[in-house]
């Protein structure tokens, strides 16, 4: 993964986090988004933005370059794709 860049969701808890710090371990550099915060239609107990945080400090542990960001892409894709081209020309390329 050396070289590369991932793109993960749902980054500050659980199957995002462990994706990141696996990833970052494995050599990618990582943009890792999450909401972090309460959604609605969602009944257990909601990321928060502390948890973002400890996922970027998880992955700048495995000495690996990390932009984190709170977004929420279900309302459009769009803004995640947006935002990953600007972070590309700072992390390197996207796969």
């Amino acid at each position: 993964m050396a070289g590369k860049v991932a793109l993960v969701t749902g980054a500050a808890r659980g199957m995002g986090r462990a994706h990141c710090v696996r990833l970052a371990a494995e050599g990618a550099d990582v943009i890792a988004v999450d909401v972090a915060g309460p959604l609605p239609s969602v009944r257990y107990e909601h990321a928060t933005p502390e948890d973002l945080d400890e996922t970027v400090r998880l992955v700048e542990k495995e000495g690996r370059r990390v932009v984190a960001a709170r977004l929420d892409v279900r309302i459009s894709r769009r803004c995640a794709v947006r935002w990953t081209a600007r972070c590309r020309s700072s992390a390197g390329s996207t796969s």
